[in-house]
């Protein structure tokens, strides 16, 4: 039988450190990688399967490898599957802080609440990405703050994806054998009680529950009355959780925006699925839109309604129109030009309709595969959607190309950089953001971007610097104040 503690070497490469804690379906210890000389950890799964030894083993290595294509800033990446002494143990990413659910119990502890824009931050983050893995056809089935992690800079990290998946039903308060009843009984949707298949709905439904306890501090379905259990509220039809109300010490405005934030929450909890968003990113959407507001055409970036100037760069901000794009018809499709064409994917992009934007971006690019304003659109277009690696595709593309503007190039390298952090090839994206700034200097939004990667590596000295930088620029940065409150 596998033993582990300190000090023990695995394979010639793993040193045990310490016991990171005891979950439902694994313990974890911190080691460190003496190969690549960076912190790991190492989940020991607990044995739930009555599965054969050789069975078991394909099953963990068929799901560690589907896993460790989940590459992005807001999960937590899976490195490799090891053996040892019979049993299989996952090499993860070490996360340096304590989970969601420790942050919400020091919270409750202390009688206090998360700050509503931190909040917010938060659940858009773990949409993120769940958006992700769901592009990559990857459902949790297991979402709760436990399984979401903080980095010591406040970046959440979802986990186990698919963990609950590859050690079977839970033998505890678990009424079924089917795949829909995995995980904790007090996140899991209706449907999934019921011993339904998990689908990305049940995923968004878990997201809403937590999403409630960021708001309120307070499980959606946990009765004040202590008569009822959680689950006996989850699977009553006839119980409606009551909608998350804001306190009288935030301001009027503050107000209005809670409450609309609790409107979609409250949405990610309907008990039908038909009712809940259509998937991640429509939720994502949903909670940008709830602060009006309109894109600048100089830098891209969005800033309230009311704004006559970009708080970004400065420039004189027009309110947009809705785009008067008709379909047309075959014979009028071979003569319109690639202007034509991306202007069109312009103006649906800047009311959001990217999936149309993007087709019109591709048309042009067919007639013009060097256009570089398209290629430059597309790929910010693919940002806004999560098509991170096509992003990189597309916009490296046009960097290829001889861009003779620095304000042009900057651009290019500057939306590289997004798609490149999200993919947490966070040097790649480093060199990128530096180029930028070195060809426009005066860039907030690219040392605010330049900020957030520094985060996403834990540099929390070097993020400061460049948010109080941001803010001498822009006093009014709302994107660089909330940075400097998360490495606080």
């Amino acid at each position: 039988m596998l033993t582990l503690v300190t000090g023990k070497e695995i394979e010639d490469r793993y040193v045990i450190h310490s016991s990171i804690g005891t979950g439902g379906f694994a313990t974890v210890w911190r080691a460190s990688d003496k190969q690549l000389n960076r912190d790991v950890a190492l989940k020991r799964l607990l044995k739930y399967t009555s599965e054969s030894g050789a069975d078991e083993a394909k099953r963990i290595l068929a799901e560690a490898r589907k896993h460790a294509q989940l590459v992005h800033t807001n999960i937590v990446q899976v490195y490799d599957v090891i053996e040892c002494e019979g049993e299989h143990l996952i090499v993860m990413e070490y996360v340096d802080g304590q989970s969601l659910e420790g942050l919400l119990r020091d919270n409750a502890r202390k009688g206090s609440a998360l700050a509503l824009d931190n909040a917010i931050s938060i659940l858009q983050d773990v949409l993120a990405g769940v958006a992700f893995a769901h592009d990559k056809k990857t459902i949790h089935r297991d979402l709760t703050p436990s399984n979401i992690l903080l980095t010591s800079t406040g970046v959440p990290k979802v986990c186990d994806f698919g963990i609950a998946r590859l050690v079977g039903p839970r033998p505890v308060e678990s009424t079924t054998s089917t795949q829909g009843g995995t995980g904790n009984p007090n996140y899991m949707s209706p449907e999934q009680h019921r011993g339904e298949e998990a689908d990305p709905s049940s995923d968004l439904f878990m997201v809403g529950i937590t999403g409630y306890l960021l708001l309120t501090g307070r499980h959606p379905f946990a009765h004040p009355s202590g008569l009822f259990s959680i689950r006996d509220l989850i699977t009553d039809d006839n119980y409606t959780p009551e909608a998350p109300k804001p306190t009288s010490a935030l301001t009027t405005s503050q107000q209005r925006l809670y409450r609309e934030y609790a409107a979609v929450v409250m949405r990610l909890l309907n008990r039908e699925r038909a009712g809940r968003f259509a998937n991640a990113r429509e939720a994502i959407a949903a909670i940008e839109a709830v602060t009006p507001s309109q894109e600048c055409l100089q830098c891209g970036e969005r800033v309230p309604e009311h704004s006559r100037y970009c708080m970004f760069c400065g420039q004189l901000l027009s309110k947009p129109e809705p785009p008067s794009v008709q379909p047309s018809a075959p014979a009028r499709a071979v003569v319109r030009s690639v202007d034509d064409l991306v202007q069109e994917g312009f103006l649906l992009s800047r009311v959001r309709r990217w999936d149309e934007a993007i087709d019109r971006y591709v048309q042009a690019l067919k007639i013009d595969g060097q256009n570089t304003r398209a290629l430059r659109n597309l790929g910010y277009a693919l940002n806004a959607v999560g098509q991170f690696e096509e992003a990189v595709q597309t916009l490296s593309r046009g960097l290829a190309q001889n861009l003779e503007q620095p304000s042009h190039r900057a651009s290019f390298l500057h939306e590289r950089a997004i798609a490149r952090s999200e993919l947490k090839d966070y040097e790649g994206a480093m060199q990128d953001v530096n180029e930028a700034l070195r060809l426009l200097p005066f860039s907030v939004k690219s040392l605010h971007l330049r900020a957030r990667i520094h985060l996403y590596r834990g540099e929390g000295a070097e993020a400061r610097r460049d948010a109080q930088e941001v803010l001498r620029r822009n006093p009014d940065h709302i994107g660089a104040a909330r940075l400097l409150d998360q490495t606080s």
